[in-house]
């Protein structure tokens, strides 16, 4: 430290700490002295000097500034999530009408394209359809698959963490699930299909790097999974 600030910490004897303990001791001591509020000059980051009133105005609007930012993007999350629940009502409505499970795998896609814009839909059941579960329309064909080490593998994460894991595929995950469509999804969310117990794979795809990143919310996703996998049992 400088002599030059030694000498500003010190001033007739009076320490820099001294006067700071002070005036926390006495909150209230500029109430009595209030012509000395005027008095005082603060160094501003323009390089001019404004007196202490000026400053803590400056701070106000500075905090007020950031509290209203705060505001605003609480009162967007809330709006998007009034979205998010509208669109996911009006997917289960469209669940409920479905009598078959081709219509549920309609439904689905469906839904997740027009309410939710996914660029691909994928759902998989493990196991091996039921003369109930076998439909006119063939999907029984692709849409169950075996859940083998070969598929343990590939989706290790997901099955270990057994909930909605969302970000980037690999190119074998991608191909697996997307197929002639993997090399233009940017991200995906992996949403386990549950009722009781997980049975199916959900993968929702998007051309966009960034819809799907790691860090978002998965809770909108896990009842989907859940409302999904709901309406499948009775199919099953």
């Amino acid at each position: 430290m400088s002599p030059h600030q030694e000498k500003d910490l010190n001033i007739d004897g009076v320490a820099e700490k001294d006067v700071v303990e002070f005036l926390l001791k006495h909150p209230r001591f500029f109430e009595t002295n209030i012509d000395l509020l005027a008095e005082l000059r603060l160094p501003h980051p323009s390089g001019n000097a404004v007196s202490l009133i000026e400053r803590q105005v400056n701070i106000l609007r500075d905090n007020n500034q950031g509290l209203e930012k705060k505001l605003n993007n609480l009162i967007q999350i809330a709006r998007d999530n009034d979205k998010l629940n509208a669109r996911i009502q009006k997917m289960a409505l469209a669940l409920m009408e479905t009598a078959s499970l081709d219509e549920v795998f309609y439904a689905v896609q469906d839904s997740l394209r027009s309410e939710f814009m996914a660029d691909s839909v994928t759902l998989r059941l493990f196991g091996a359809a039921t003369p109930s579960g076998k439909s006119a329309s063939g999907v029984d064909d692709v849409a169950f698959i075996t859940r083998d080490d070969t598929l343990e593998e590939l989706f290790s994460k997901f099955f270990r963490q057994n909930k909605p894991l969302c970000g980037p595929l690999n190119a074998a995950q991608a191909g697996f699930l997307f197929a002639d469509a993997a090399a233009d999804i940017g991200s995906a969310a992996l949403v386990p299909i549950c009722d009781n117990e997980c049975f199916g794979l959900l993968a929702i795809g998007s051309y966009d790097k960034q819809r799907f990143s790691p860090a978002i919310g998965t809770v909108f996703l896990t009842y989907i999974g859940e409302m999904v996998g709901r309406t499948l049992r009775p199919h099953l």
